[in-house]
């Protein structure tokens, strides 16, 4: 099953993340639907893999983002999204770890986004008309890009970002 499209019908929620019904995906920024999204950290060693959007990209294009990243269709989980984006975007499948969800604002919906991590694997381009380019991200590189650049990335990123490295701090405590 392709990414939801436009005109493809999510899941509305509410501020706890309970569908309350349908808005097609194109629709929910507009309206103000609350709804949810996937992310896919690919992790190798100590580097993260981000893709770039393709410039043409009506949000954020040639900005920096997570390694896979989905709508979810209307009934579909979380890890289900996660495992169709990983295969659709970049051909990979494997081992999902379940981070946590974190929420945000985005203009004047709430987003619920879910956060997966999957260790390595030979990613590829699947998608050029989505994707710019792939590139593995040293993690003192990237935490200084994300202090001082901010701007090349995308806001989901940065926030899905903030939110991982609070949870592996957590986790270390």
């Amino acid at each position: 099953m392709p990414a939801p499209g436009a005109s493809s019908l999510i899941d509305r929620v509410d501020e706890d993340d309970r569908p309350i019904g349908g808005v097609r995906r194109g629709d929910a920024l507009r309206l103000g639907a609350n709804f949810r999204t996937v992310h896919v950290f690919v992790l190798h060693d100590d580097q993260l893999l981000l893709q770039q959007l393709a410039p043409s990209r009506e949000r954020h294009p040639g900005r920096w983002g997570s390694s896979a990243a989905a709508y979810l269709h209307s009934g579909e989980s979380y890890e289900e999204a996660a495992r169709r984006r990983l295969a659709e975007e970049l051909g990979l499948e494997g081992d999902l770890t379940r981070v946590g969800k974190t929420e945000m604002r985005d203009e004047r919906s709430l987003k619920f986004v879910e956060l997966y991590t999957l260790e390595d694997g030979p990613a590829r381009i699947n998608e050029p008309g989505h994707i710019a380019e792939l590139a593995y991200w040293d993690q003192p590189d990237l935490e200084d890009a994300v202090e001082s650049s901010s701007a090349i990335f995308t806001p989901t990123f940065l926030h899905v970002y903030r939110f991982y490295q609070q949870r592996l701090t957590t986790a270390k405590i």
